[in-house]
């Protein structure tokens, strides 16, 4: 077996890390997506949430082909194929966008079926990524389960703030478009934000009952809290910017929509999406670090 040095564990942990990242951005919107009243959300928009999403994949296949395959756990090229069912959920929305009123049911069930293959991809490359290198077999356990949980909760928020401030973007040119597709997402965006919230506290109370040493993930020895002591500052910035600041921008998006104004909400949704871009990496070195999401 191919020995693997630390720094070849972490340049392919960095490879997982972007790739979970892009594959929860772009499998989150198309679920996002089909939540929603395809009726009443222009074509173009629809279009172009297509070519992004389809963008988006794309980079992530080009980009983990690049890595040097000695250096990928097993389990990783298992994802490519969620990754190419992703990409061609998107190639359908780009072609159906035109047709897409007509065809109602068809579309969203494309768009749900792609957005759940991009967040299976998203928590596929997630869990492979916690490999310590070794090529070491892992199984489900609590930590596994709660990795998987925390990766799609991140897909649906990333998702959700990304469509919808997209869509803040699109009234510009969609004069016609009713104010109720931003209802809509900017609604999505308040519950996910809300479960992510709640999704953290059960977390943090299990993590305060439970040791990461059996973990067959990781040989760690040192119980989740006290290794979350040494990673504050990320805590910091995952619980302050990445949910209480995201909550806040919610709650103003939601203010602002009510009162029809779109493109105060827009604004707001621009600056929350940095927010919670940086907020869900951060999430992301932390299970990298820990092996628990928070």
């Amino acid at each position: 077996m191919l020995q693997r040095t630390s720094a070849d564990v972490s340049a392919v942990r960095k490879v997982h890390m972007v790739a979970a990242f892009l594959y929860s951005i772009a499998g989150g919107m198309l679920a996002i997506l089909a939540t929603g009243r395809i009726e009443q959300i222009a074509w173009r928009f629809l279009r172009f949430v297509g070519f992004l999403v389809l963008a988006l994949s794309c980079v992530v296949l080009v980009d983990t082909h690049r890595a040097p395959a000695s250096t990928l756990p097993a389990p990783f090229p298992w994802t490519w194929g969620l990754g190419l069912a992703l990409a061609a959920a998107s190639v359908v929305v780009v072609f159906g966008a035109p047709i897409a009123e007509g065809h109602r049911v068809t579309f969203k069930l494309v768009c749900g079926c792609g957005g759940a293959a991009g967040l299976a991809a998203a928590c596929g490359t997630t869990v492979t990524g916690l490999s310590d290198g070794t090529g070491r077999a892992w199984s489900f356990n609590l930590a596994t389960t709660m990795v998987i949980l925390s990766q799609v909760l991140a897909g649906l928020l990333l998702g959700s703030i990304t469509i919808a401030w997209l869509l803040g973007h699109a009234y510009l040119t969609a004069t016609k478009m009713t104010i109720a597709p931003l209802r809509h997402f900017s609604r999505m965006l308040s519950w996910a934000v809300a479960i992510r919230v709640v999704f953290l506290l059960v977390s943090l109370v299990l993590a305060c009952t439970t040791a990461n040493d059996a973990s067959p993930l990781h040989g760690a020895t040192a119980t989740i809290l006290t290794r979350l002591e040494h990673a504050w500052l990320i805590v910091v910035l995952r619980v302050g910017v990445g949910l209480a600041a995201v909550g806040l921008f919610a709650y103003m998006v939601a203010d602002c929509v009510r009162l029809r104004a779109t493109q105060s909400a827009t604004g707001i949704l621009y600056f929350a999406s940095v927010f919670a871009y940086a907020g869900e990496l951060a999430g992301q070195q932390l299970v990298r670090e820990l092996h628990w999401p928070i």
